[in-house]
């Protein structure tokens, strides 16, 4: 009789692991990143709160720091993904590596064109790098494994500005 309940239940159990899979996965679905059009890694993301209210989601601080360059305007409230944990942080606050050799969303790999032609992408609006992290510290013990240059907000936002290359971003502003 036991056994008949065990075995009654595993279908149940099974089907409700499966639900679950199904929602964590929905919840998970990639996204776009508006700068530079590539997959969005939760990892590394960017979010802006602009004065709009809208909320923009790219996938790194550098696409997002170009997209304000771009747009001309400021933002209510950033946040930058803790590269150490995940979690958000205030993107005011945080400190920064830049030029690291993790480069998250680089596609140096050969591509074809329209026309079948093999070629090497030599310009990478995602490079060099940025990752966020909370604290100097942490951002310091980063640096002795990977290499970067750390910067404060302010310096990174200005660093953006001087590598930035618009490329029509205006065309892209979230109205």
């Amino acid at each position: 009789m036991q056994n008949r309940k065990v075995a009654s239940m595993k279908p149940l159990s099974t089907l409700i692991c499966l639900l679950a899979l199904a929602a964590l996965s929905c919840s998970r679905a990639p996204r776009s990143c508006p700068v530079c059009r590539r997959e969005e890694c939760r990892g590394f993301a960017f979010r802006i709160l602009l004065a709009n209210g809208k909320t923009l989601d790219t996938c790194c601080p550098r696409c997002g720091l170009e997209y304000l360059h771009a747009i001309n305007q400021q933002a209510r409230t950033m946040a930058a993904t803790d590269f150490n944990n995940g979690k958000w942080v205030d993107a005011a606050q945080a400190v920064y590596v830049m030029g690291s050799d993790v480069s998250h969303c680089s596609m140096n790999e050969a591509q074809r064109d329209a026309y079948g032609c093999c070629y090497y992408k030599s310009f990478d609006r995602c490079e060099p790098s940025v990752l966020a992290f909370a604290s100097k510290e942490e951002a310091q013990a980063f640096t002795k494994l990977h290499n970067g240059r750390l910067l404060d907000y302010e310096d990174l936002r200005a660093e953006v500005e001087r590598l930035s290359i618009p490329n029509n971003l205006k065309q892209m502003a979230v109205e």
